[in-house]
C-alpha cells in the first residue's frame, strides 16, 4: 500500500507559485514581453495574485480585444 502512495505522490505536479500584481507589473518586460502600460490594461479590474501562466494568458486575450 505504501508503493501506491509513493506513486500518487510522484504524479503529482508541483503547484504553480503565485505572485502579486506589482511583481508581475515590476518584470512585465522580462516575463511577458509587455510595458508596463500593456500590462495594466490588460489587468483591469484583478486585485488578487495571480501565477505567471493565468498573467500570461490574460495578456494575451486582452492583446485580441477579448473583454475579461
Amino acid at each position: 500500500m505504501s508503493e501506491a502512495k509513493t506513486a500518487v505522490k510522484a504524479e503529482a505536479a508541483p503547484k504553480e507559485r503565485v505572485f502579486t500584481l506589482s511583481a508581475l507589473r515590476k518584470n512585465s518586460m522580462k516575463l511577458f514581453g509587455v510595458t508596463t502600460s500593456t500590462f495594466d490594461g490588460a489587468m483591469t479590474g484583478q486585485t488578487g495574485p495571480l501565477t505567471v501562466n493565468a498573467a500570461k494568458g490574460m495578456i494575451e486575450k486582452w492583446k485580441k480585444g477579448v473583454a475579461h
